[in-house]
């Protein structure tokens, strides 16, 4: 059984801040790619497909480095992988600033991918290592917060830095920011003191618990998961497009409400948690359909405004937006780890996560070619919201949740 929280050691508090605000400077870099799109769009006389494939690029990377990154992390430990991890994001952000032309951005954000895939696997093996069993699904919530509270970051300090250094320099200092803090993090990481007893203690778990991967069952929600966030790159990525092109919103406003968005999503990812444990009792398959329902309307209705539309009903939709379709990964990843088994969560996580980059990798861009081929956001916003509905069929049909214990 695990030890009373009495005696636990309360620098695992400490821990956790150390590692949300490692994901809040991540993210930031992360997010100011689509943040700062208004703003090099034109100069470097990008398409609005090719403003997608920067941030495909991106998560190409993670795609195809998400396992190599998590064995290094569990070879190297936590304070190195994440050192590492921030000075080569910082070092390709500040790259992407230098960009003369297309290719030099995607292949700079390409390289940043790469970076970023570290922080994932190393901050989920520090909240695994410092918490026990009993804790550990509130710590990796709360960690997974910074995610979009680093979004909302990049989409209130980016806009500001151009207004000062433009947008190169304002890129580069997310950049520097991630760089930096790769030594800030090395320097107050230590591993806890009772680390070879939690150790011990999760292998005898382990052993109790081994089965092999359930990979049919893990498909349904994996797909679904991948079409849901095809819907949230889309609309963190051309939001503020949308908002400069359609809503006749300068660049910095443009930008700056895509914060509301983010903020949304740091509602949602704490919101559907509580409310699939406790209002659903731990459902999690009527919670994402739920979700999907939601997204699938507020898109839809993104399809509908006109210039004319008043601010009051346009921002809570982005809002709302944020806390549904960005705000889900809380209840799938925990729908994840009841699928695949305690010993196979990371396995399971590693598959849905593959298979979700793969899907924003290729459907950002597209969401793009619509508005580039057609001129209009509008049946983009309406393509995106059917595709989201085939998500939540799939979930309906497809998905068979494991019964709750």
């Amino acid at each position: 059984m695990p030890q009373s929280a009495v005696g636990r050691d309360r620098f695992r508090w400490t821990i956790l801040a150390l590692i949300s605000i490692s994901h809040i400077v991540g993210a930031s870099a992360q997010y100011g790619i689509n943040t700062l799109a208004p703003f090099y769009k034109d100069e470097l006389q990008l398409s609005r497909a090719q403003v997608g494939l920067f941030f495909s690029a991106f998560y190409l990377a993670m795609t195809g480095a998400s396992f190599a990154t998590g064995w290094l992390a569990d070879r190297y430990g936590v304070r190195s992988t994440t050192f590492k991890g921030h000075l080569f994001l910082g070092i390709c952000i500040m790259a992407a600033a230098l960009s003369p032309s297309f290719e030099w951005g995607c292949v700079s954000f390409f390289l940043a991918g790469c970076g970023y895939s570290f922080l994932n696997p190393a901050s989920t093996i520090g909240v695994m290592t410092w918490f026990e069993r009993d804790e550990r699904a509130t710590a990796m919530g709360i960690k997974q917060t910074g995610v979009p509270a680093g979004g909302v970051l990049a989409a209130v300090l980016a806009p500001s830095l151009v207004l000062i250094i433009g947008w190169r320099g304002s890129l580069a200092v997310l950049g520097s920011i991630n760089f930096l803090f790769g030594f800030v993090f090395s320097r107050l990481w230590r591993e806890p003191f009772n680390v070879d007893s939690v150790r011990r203690a999760d292998a005898e778990f382990a052993a109790a618990d081994a089965s092999s991967l359930k990979v049919w069952q893990l498909l349904p929600i994996s797909c679904a998961t991948a079409i849901y966030l095809v819907g949230q790159m889309a609309l963190i990525t051309y939001v503020p497009l949308y908002l400069k092109d359609v809503m006749n919103f300068s660049p910095y406003w443009a930008s700056q409400a895509l914060a509301l968005t983010q903020a949304g999503a740091m509602v949602g990812r704490v919101g559907w948690g509580v409310v699939s444990d406790r209002l659903f009792h731990g459902q999690r398959k009527i919670v994402l359909i739920w979700i999907g329902i939601f997204s699938a309307l507020l898109i839809a209705i993104l399809g509908t405004l006109q210039p004319q539309s008043p601010y009051y009903v346009l921002l809570p939709i982005l809002f709302l937006a944020g806390i549904s379709i960005v705000g889900y990964q809380g209840v799938s990843y925990a729908l994840i780890g009841e699928i695949a088994g305690k010993t196979r969560t990371g396995a399971g996580l590693g598959m849905m996560i593959a298979i979700n980059s793969a899907a924003a990798t290729l459907g950002t861009p597209i969401f793009g070619y619509i508005v580039d081929r057609t001129g209009s956001y509008a049946l983009a916003w309406q393509t995106l919201a059917v595709t989201v509905s085939v998500g939540i069929l799939g979930l309906a049909l497809l998905l068979k949740e494991p019964k709750s214990n």
